[in-house]
């Protein structure tokens, strides 16, 4: 066990929990909608499904820094700039713009895959490393199991929140 200065203890094992909590609590509520409606706008103009997708390329960009080999960029992104060099919002456009043209089953079965490599890497991973330096691009002082969470159980946690929010009204 981890402790993390001034807070409860950071275990491998409360990650991998994380990670399939929120994972599972995200597909749940796509995957409840079907297709049809999981495919019209619910959060601004994005539908449940580009939410999906969103979190697939944060996910997979996390799990090429971390070091899974055999898993490059995305096809969608231009090969001619560096993922940093086109900015967050043109990510998420370019990815969602991929992803609306595919089977809506591709987008489940590609989050969880994303999912499973960030589980994979953690699940092997020396628990006391998930206290070190994340460094870039995490601000400093951010240890790895932050940038983790940032880019897994925390995002799909507050996406999943904000479809449930829009779904009750």
């Amino acid at each position: 066990m981890t402790k993390a200065a001034g807070s409860k203890a950071i275990t491998t094992r409360g990650v991998l929990d994380a990670l399939e909590t929120q994972g599972a609590r995200l597909l749940k509520v796509v995957e409840g909608l079907g297709e049809e409606r999981a495919s019209k706008p619910i959060v601004g103009e994005w539908s449940a499904r580009d939410v999906l997708a969103h979190c697939i390329y944060w996910t997979g960009m996390l799990a090429r820094m971390m070091g899974v080999r055999g898993y490059p960029p995305p096809a969608w992104i231009p090969r001619w700039q560096a993922e940093a060099q086109l900015g967050t919002d043109e990510l998420n456009r370019l990815t969602v713009e991929h992803y609306r043209k595919g089977p809506f089953q591709t987008v489940v079965d590609d989050f969880r895959f994303t999912k499973g490599l960030v589980r994979d890497v953690v699940d092997f991973m020396k628990e006391e490393n998930l206290l070190l330096p994340a460094g870039a691009p995490w601000g400093e002082g951010t240890k790895v199991w932050e940038a983790i969470a940032s880019e897994t159980h925390d995002h799909w946690r507050q996406h999943a929140e904000e479809l449930e929010k829009a779904l009750s009204h």
